[in-house]
């Protein structure tokens, strides 16, 4: 991909992202857009990089961690993908948050292993808020429980809930889950005021909805980069 192609592409999203933002009269300070760089080489993140993101997100360790230690510091790394346990070190040491807490027993991996090796990273709940069996995440009813756990840690801190629709829903459905995701937030957020009850959801092709419930992250990869190779 050359620079031009790319810049286009960011331009465009930045204004839809921009419009969406202005018509939901929310300043663009609480959204980031996380430039998700799996399958994508480095140079890739570095075109990125120049264009002004330093946001960038993966789903594996094994692919990520090398483009971690290759970008910029400035480089603030989100892990997105479902995280195995006996992966949780390497990620707690070279990712600034980790948006797929799926499990309490996940929880409790990161915590310790944070712990042992001095670290903090932000995390966030991955909620199966539609009981989807082809998605991890707590089911909605377990998220309080959850949440009151993670808050109690002193190794992590938990900033928010992710979400990820499942595939196929029309456009209705698919602003039911996003509304589903900020009412679930905001119950949470009276039961735990001090609580941030920042929202990571929103895709490429879903993005606009996200938003509009009130994503505070959105991962878009296809869109900046083209399709991926398999």
């Amino acid at each position: 991909m050359k620079s031009a192609e790319f810049a286009q592409r960011l331009t465009q999203i930045q204004a839809e992202i921009d419009l969406v933002l202005q018509n939901s009269l929310r300043n663009r300070a609480g959204l980031t857009l996380i430039a998700v760089t799996k399958r994508q080489p480095l140079s890739h993140v570095m075109l990125a990089y120049k264009a002004g993101l330093r946001d960038f997100g993966e789903n594996q360790i094994q692919e990520g961690v090398p483009k971690v230690k290759s970008a910029p510091p400035d480089v603030v790394w989100h892990f997105i993908g479902h995280l195995q346990r006996n992966k949780v070190r390497e990620a707690v040491k070279n990712f600034h948050s980790i948006h797929s807490v799926d499990s309490n027993k996940l929880l409790e991996r990161i915590d310790s292993i944070s712990g042992e090796e001095r670290l903090c990273p932000e995390i966030f709940l991955q909620v199966n808020l539609l009981h989807d069996v082809d998605k991890h995440g707590y089911h909605p009813d377990h998220v309080k429980d959850a949440l009151r756990l993670a808050l109690s840690m002193r190794n992590v801190t938990c900033v928010g809930l992710m979400g990820i629709p499942p595939l196929h829903l029309d456009d209705s459905a698919l602003c039911q889950f996003f509304k589903g995701m900020a009412e679930l937030k905001n119950e949470l957020q009276l039961a735990f005021p001090d609580w941030p009850g920042k929202l990571s959801m929103g895709m490429s092709s879903d993005f606009v909805p996200a938003i509009q419930a009130g994503s505070n992250y959105v991962r878009i990869g296809s869109a900046l980069f083209g399709e991926r190779d398999t």
